[in-house]
């Protein structure tokens, strides 16, 4: 598993997020507003999705966070 890792600006609201590149890679971007206790939890959570195969689920995206969320990531 391949990804690279990029903090930007996002709304506070958002944690981070994942995108899954053509070449099969995928890119982590986390929120660089949030404390590092946060970015830490967000990249927690965001390698749940590529370590859970979310990107090759047919599940709708809101389904898959809460399933996540309720697991602890």
């Amino acid at each position: 598993m391949n990804f690279f890792i990029h903090l930007v600006d996002l709304p506070c609201s958002v944690g981070g997020y994942t995108r899954q590149n053509e070449d099969g890679t995928y890119t982590i971007l986390l929120n660089a507003r949030l404390s590092v206790a946060e970015q830490r939890k967000s990249y927690i959570h965001e390698l749940s999705h590529i370590e859970g195969n979310d990107f090759d689920t047919e599940m709708q995206a809101d389904l898959l966070e809460r399933m996540r969320h309720e697991m602890g990531y």
